[in-house]
């Protein structure tokens, strides 16, 4: 079976700036996620207005990382009846993340305001094709606990053993907090405690860590996550590692990526996803390239001894074809 195409990988020291970047998809496409499903690329975003529509889960596709998308639709164009829709800012969706259910669905992952907590909470819909439409499993939100603010950001993730596990990230008491829910074999509900993976605690990331995105490399259990906040010309992109779930999650003392990264050009690089395919992994990130828009961009990650670095990835794709398995898990550890 065809796969999609995989770009090529430019070379640059681990840690140094990037080479020239471009976006991928250069439209307002905040918070990114991509699904490999099949010969194809879907691309998620935050809602964004295309023309005078706006769209709640934009989805876009191709056959390569770096280019090519096609027209944009709306992968929820029906939002759930727990969804606060009165006044002008309501009714938003943002940071969706999209998983395959191993039977021929797929899962959606999202975060809106709900009318009766007046705060942001999590939700998940189930649809048949990856572009939807999908319809929310249920009248209530996912995950909405009393004392949080604002349950955003969610992050499918299936450990080896097919346990089935959704990272997010929630404020308590003023500080950012990224959070491990165990989920159901079916994944439409939560089972049991949370665990606290990662809390906001240096003065960069200045009271937020948010945009969850967890996978295994060998035997390593890497979380990177997004600190400080969005706008605030500090947006930054890092890791933490543990060897266990159970384990306390160590950060790296650094920042993986950050404006001064891309060597300026973009501003608040951030709310990324990985995609891991057919042997690669890449970093799919926003960043400001107008005062109004987030682009999206990709980078590959490079590991040297357990530890990720970026490189740059070139405009020009390569074609691989090999077995691809279609019920591959979005998230699964590799």
């Amino acid at each position: 079976m065809t796969v999609p195409a995989v770009a090529a990988v430019v070379v640059t020291t681990t840690g140094a700036g990037l080479p020239p970047i471009r976006p991928s998809i250069p439209h307002d496409f905040a918070d990114p996620t991509v699904l490999p499903v099949g010969h194809r690329y879907y691309a998620y975003s935050t809602d964004s207005h295309y023309g005078t529509k706006l769209l709640h889960v934009p989805v876009r596709s191709s056959s390569s990382l770096t280019g090519g998308w096609g027209k944009a639709h709306d992968a929820m164009p029906t939002l759930p009846v727990w969804v606060d829709q009165a006044g002008t800012d309501e009714g938003s969706v943002w940071a969706p993340a999209v998983t395959t259910t191993g039977h021929g669905g797929y899962l959606l992952y999202f975060t809106a305001r709900s009318a009766s907590q007046r705060t942001h909470c999590i939700g998940v819909a189930r649809a048949w094709d990856p572009e939807g439409p999908f319809r929310s499993i249920g009248r209530q939100p996912l995950v909405c606990r009393p004392g949080d603010v604002n349950a955003v950001d969610p992050k499918p993730f299936t450990d080896t053993d097919g346990v089935r596990y959704l990272v997010y990230s929630s404020s308590r008491e003023g500080n950012g907090t990224v959070w491990l829910q165990r989920l159901a074999t079916d994944g439409t509900e939560t089972i049991g405690d949370r665990r606290a993976l990662i809390q906001a605690d240096r003065p960069d990331e200045d009271h937020i860590v948010e945009a969850p995105a967890m996978i295994r490399h060998r035997h390593t259990y890497v979380l990177f996550y997004s600190g400080n906040a969005y706008n605030s010309g500090r947006y930054f992109v890092n890791y933490a590692t543990a060897d266990a779930l159970c384990d306390q999650f160590v950060k790296y003392p650094g920042q993986l990526l950050n404006q001064h990264t891309l060597d300026g050009a973009y501003q608040n690089p951030g709310g990324q996803d990985v995609v891991h395919t057919h042997g690669h992994d890449f970093l799919v990130f926003h960043a400001f390239t107008s005062p109004t828009r987030r682009a999206m961009f990709v980078a590959a990650l490079e590991w040297h001894h357990g530890r990720p670095g970026l490189r740059s990835v070139d405009e020009t794709s390569i074609a691989h074809r090999h077995h691809h398995d279609p019920t591959a898990e979005r998230g699964q550890l590799h």
